[in-house]
């Protein structure tokens, strides 16, 4: 069964003190086998980029931050591409999955090298459980987007976090449960767990 995971933009300069559980969580439930295919997307603040443009922004452009956290450099495996390559790569396949690295320089992970993929992967009749930083930008954002391209956004609630704080997530959160509906907001995981377990046997 197809149960596609979006690991949202989970790199050293999206990670702080507010969401440092965040790495750990997410490998661990890469590990158990759970879904496939798994897509890792990393923000990288191009020269074009919108941040850069009105923000005057430079963060998020060099390897010391736009580089991905250890933990889930582990899981993606083998080299990854550098940050000079955009849209989507291929990785090798690994913990029962297909896996993919989408490299965005917007807030939406929704950038047209990602909807092909989409089409090629046939995700029309199945929803994409997310996971990552930061709740109110990014994952928001990228949400909104399936949602308006009807794809079913599935927040897993536990693994996701602001770098800014504790009060950004929950705005993103509770953003999330009146714009997508509250029943695409998980907050608990393990029931999901335990039954996707017990149909692996």
């Amino acid at each position: 069964m197809q149960r596609p995971l979006l690991v949202v933009d989970i790199q050293r300069g999206h990670i702080s003190e507010y969401n440092r559980f965040i790495p750990n969580g997410v490998a661990s439930i890469i590990k158990a086998e759970l879904f496939n295919p798994i897509i890792f997307a990393r923000y990288v603040n191009t020269p074009d980029s919108p941040a850069r443009l009105f923000l005057e922004n430079t963060a998020m452009s060099e390897l010391g931050d736009a580089g991905m956290e250890m933990k889930i450099n582990e899981v993606m495996g083998g080299k990854v591409p550098p940050l000079t390559q955009y849209g989507v790569a291929e990785l090798p396949e690994g913990y029962g999955a297909k896996r993919y690295l989408l490299t965005h320089n917007t807030y939406s992970c929704i950038t047209p090298e990602f909807e092909e993929l989409l089409s090629q992967l046939d995700m029309d009749a199945t929803g994409i459980y997310i996971v990552g930083a930061d709740t109110e930008a990014q994952i928001l954002k990228t949400a909104l987007d399936l949602f308006e391209r009807s794809i079913e956004p599935i927040i897993l609630a536990e693994f996701c976090g602001s770098h800014r704080g504790l009060g950004m997530h929950e705005r993103g959160m509770s953003l999330l449960k009146e714009l997508i509906g509250p029943d695409r907001v998980i907050t608990d995981y393990m029931p999901l767990r335990q039954r996707w377990e017990r149909a692996k046997k």
